[in-house]
Order: structure tokens, then sequence, then C-alpha cells
């Protein structure tokens, strides 16, 4: 590891080479402990780097643009890095960095445009495009190559690429919602690198991305339909899930969050955790009505073994839609579209329609604001 330490001719690198080997460089005049510091801790990712193989972290890229030319050829006579001239890099620019190092960074950064910590689903979206952009592209591609014209290929290739044939995708093809989520997705982490000066205009600012307005998509999904599906469910945990979904109006990932101790029996009320919600201040939990699913809650209580913690132990190792789609099936009805979300919306619709709680506190049960 390196370190940084000063003695009578000034501050001096000690670091070790990837040979093992005990090396050490001198900064230069001028420099003070905290320079020296980060210094060390610059040359300690490119000893890194350089083991492995593999390219420099972004921060590592930028630092290496932004010292002087002096340090700059120590740290290349120490063959921690390249001359800029062989790297074909202008004396006024910064190092290239390729696509797959900024990417790789941008998703283990994990903070929104916004500067908040995003969510585990956010995440998880960032690496789908993320490596739908490694696909599509090289990733050793340089970042600053990028032009509208790759914008508008990678919007064709997510068009044209085949995906497995389902009953949601049965021509075998992305849906347009999608490849609108994932240009989006692509849009936002190319306006990270315009923000931090790595390109000059974003690629994609000219490929649509917004998510269609309107009620494509939405259904009421009756009781007594439902009533029908929980009877087919396979057991009481998933009798309880798709109650929770119908009629508390959690989202698809909530009841996963649940311990037996959110359930507050004696106040009817259920404590809902919300990792979509949870990175906004004073949206990190809500408290909904227990009434509709009580008694599925006392039968998933009642075959709980003892000590568990959890309320759900098996529903969180299979796929929720898919097996969702199966127990609707073996009920006798057709799977509606957004199979999981139209059953969040028809219990709000019910609690509105029967005038439950004013309009506030229903949008607060439910999760979001009255004007969504």
């Amino acid at each position: 590891m390196a370190n940084a330490h000063k003695d009578a001719k000034g501050w001096r690198i000690g670091y070790t080479d990837p040979n093992g080997d005990r090396r050490s460089l001198r900064p230069g005049k001028g420099t003070n402990n905290a320079t020296a510091i980060q210094i060390a801790r610059q040359v300690d990712l490119l000893v890194t780097s350089k083991a492995s193989g593999g390219t420099v972290e972004l921060t590592t890229a930028k630092w290496l643009g932004d010292i002087g030319e002096k340090l700059h050829a120590k740290l290349v006579r120490a063959g921690l890095t390249a001359p800029k001239a062989a790297a074909a890099v202008e004396p006024d620019q910064e190092p290239s960095i390729t696509l797959a190092a900024f990417l790789d960074e941008y998703v283990a950064t994990g903070i929104t445009r916004k500067g908040e910590i995003a969510s585990s689903n956010t995440l998880k979206n960032w690496s789908v495009t993320r490596d739908l952009l490694l696909e599509c592209f090289h990733g050793t591609k340089a970042l600053d190559s990028f032009t509208l014209a790759n914008g508008k290929a990678f919007r064709k290739w997510l068009e044209s690429r085949e995906i497995p044939v389902t009953r949601r995708s049965p021509k075998g093809r992305l849906l347009e919602s999608s490849i609108r989520q994932r240009v989006g997705n692509a849009k936002a982490m190319f306006g990270h690198a315009v923000m931090e000066e790595l390109l000059p205009q974003n690629p994609f600012r000219n490929q649509i991305s917004s998510m269609r307005c309107g009620d494509e998509g939405k259904m009421n999904i009756a009781a007594e339909i439902i009533d029908n599906v929980i009877q087919a469910a396979p057991n009481a945990e998933w009798r309880l899930l798709i109650a929770l979904w119908r009629y508390a109006g959690l989202r698809k990932m909530e009841p996963l969050e649940l311990d037996w101790d959110d359930v507050l029996w004696s106040d009817g009320k259920l404590r809902v955790r919300s990792p979509k919600t949870a990175h906004h201040v004073g949206r990190e939990m809500r408290y909904v009505p227990i009434r509709d699913v009580e008694k599925y809650l006392s039968d998933a209580f009642a075959v709980a073994r003892d000590g568990q913690k959890h309320i759900f132990q098996t529903a969180r190792l299979v796929n929720l839609y898919h097996t969702m789609e199966r127990i609707v099936e073996a009920a006798g009805h057709k799977p509606w579209p957004n199979l999981i979300k139209n059953l969040r919306l028809s219990c709000e619709n019910d609690w509105l329609t029967a005038n439950e709680a004013p309009a506030h506190v229903i949008a607060a049960w439910i999760g979001h604001s009255v004007t969504v």
C-alpha cells in the first residue's frame, strides 16, 4: 500500500510495484500534506490497475489529466501510466475514459441526478442498461468519442434485438416502454458525463425516452376475480401476498420487506417499508390498515415457524410475476396487463370509491402524493 512521508528533502511517496519491489518517487516542491496523501492514494490505484491489467478508474483518469507535467513524467518513468503522446492525448486534454470504466463507476457510485442514494431497484435497472450498452458498444470505446449517431444506433439496436418469446413479448422484441426506459437510463448516464465535463454534449439528447402517459394498460381488477385467484394460490403465504397487493395496495416488492413485528395487530395497522421511496426523507415507511387482509395475515401467522422473523419465506425465492401468472391461469382467468401493478391501482380505486378516508389519507396509505 502506498504511503506518504516527509524527510529532509521533502515529501516521498513509497509504494510496492506490481513485481513486489519497493519503489518511491518524489512529487516535487510545493507539495503539502493533503496533496501528498492524495498522490499516494492515486499511486496505489495505478499500481492495482497495472497489476490487474484493467483500466484506470474514472476519478484516477481525471486526476492524471489535472496533474503537472513533471509529476506525470515521473509516473511514466515509474511505469504506472502511459506517456500522453503515446495515448494520443493533447497537452490540454484529459486522458480518454473508456465506456466500461465510466459505466462501472456510475453504477457503483449509486447516486441519482438529485443527489440521493439510488434504490436497489434503480441500481438493478442501471446495471441492466450498462450491460446493454456494453453489449451494443465495445467496452474499450472512448467515452468522448460518442456522438448523436451512437445514441440513435443504440435505440435501433434495442428495437431489433431478439429476446425470448413470452406473453409479455409475443414478437420476441422489447416493448416500446422497455426501450424508452433503457434509453432514458442511458441519457441520464451520459448526462452525468456532460456534467462532469467528460463530454461536450449528450449523445442521447435527441432520443425519445419519456414514458407514455394516459391510461394504457390500466385495468380495475374486480374483487370477485382476485378472490378466485387467492383461492387458487398454493399456500397461505401466497394467499397473503396477493391480498396485500389487491386489498392493502402494496407495491410488488414491498411485502418481501415485511417482518412479523411490522404487523400492529392491536392498532389495526401494517408498517410498510418501501425500497422505492426509502431514500426520500420522511417516506421511508408508511402505515396501511389491515382490516381487509387481517384474515390472510392470521392464516399465514398460524403456519409460520417459531421465531420466524420475515413474513415471506418462499415467495422471495421465485419470480413473483411468473408465479402470479400461473396462479391466475389456474384460477381460470387470463392474465391481465400490468399483472401486479393493476392490483394496487384497483385497491386505491376501491378506497376512493367507498370514500374510506380523505384523498390525502388514502394517498398516504398507498405511498404517493395526491397528484399522482
